[in-house]
């Protein structure tokens, strides 16, 4: 490992104990979570993710193999996103009975078209 790896560890390391022990006090106090809780959390798990699947191995990452391998997951990710937003959508428009549930739906429909927009642009620059 690099120099630069070793204190990338050290450092989320610290973050995500001291997050733990942030997180641990709210359930000692019987405080709640709130949204800025789950988004530290989200970001913490991606950045291990991060960690862990790339490590010390920068150079693979951008080589021939890891351009595939986040070309391959990034599409992955948009269709479970857009199939998860849909199926959400449908679950809060005829289960729960929100017809006016605009920000949701407005979240689904960029999901659906911004893949193929972006696509579009990538072959308008390619191409021309």
């Amino acid at each position: 490992m690099k120099k630069k790896d070793i204190i990338w560890l050290i450092v989320l390391t610290g973050i995500t104990v001291y997050i733990g022990f942030t997180l641990v006090s709210y359930f000692y106090i019987g405080d709640t979570f709130g949204i800025p809780e789950y988004l530290v959390v989200i970001g913490l798990v991606i950045a291990w993710s991060e960690f862990i699947t790339w490590g010390s191995r920068r150079e693979v990452q951008k080589d021939e193999m890891g351009k595939e391998i986040i070309k391959k997951s990034n599409n992955i990710s948009y269709n479970i996103l857009f199939i998860a937003l849909l199926i959400i959508w449908i679950i809060d428009y005829l289960f729960i009975g929100n017809e006016h549930n605009y920000p949701l739906f407005i979240a689904l429909c960029l999901a659906y078209t911004i893949n193929p927009v972006v696509q579009y642009i990538l072959v308008k620059r390619q191409i021309g």
